[in-house]
């Protein structure tokens, strides 16, 4: 099973999405896990930052620092829970 973000009306899968539309999903994925009240809500929004470094290493890239990407990100913008 292919893992992948739903906004926009459908599943985005994660390996397809290209790099920049991944780090902002990853960058507010850690926004909203710092701001929100809801510890479901942080769990969610930290397993989806996780899923966003995994496919980043797969791809070779530079992973993502959680604060430094809470700090760029918008509380529950596109990839957050």
């Amino acid at each position: 099973m292919a893992r992948a973000f739903w906004f926009n009306g459908k599943d985005n899968v994660v390996s397809e999405m290209d790099t920049a539309e991944l780090i902002e999903c990853g960058n507010n994925a850690a926004a909203t896990g710092c701001m929100c009240i809801g510890h479901h809500k942080t769990e969610r929004n930290e397993a989806h930052f996780r899923m966003v470094n995994d496919e980043l290493r797969s791809r070779g890239e530079e992973e993502l620092d959680y604060f430094k990407a809470a700090k760029q990100g918008a509380m529950n913008g596109k990839g957050s829970y």
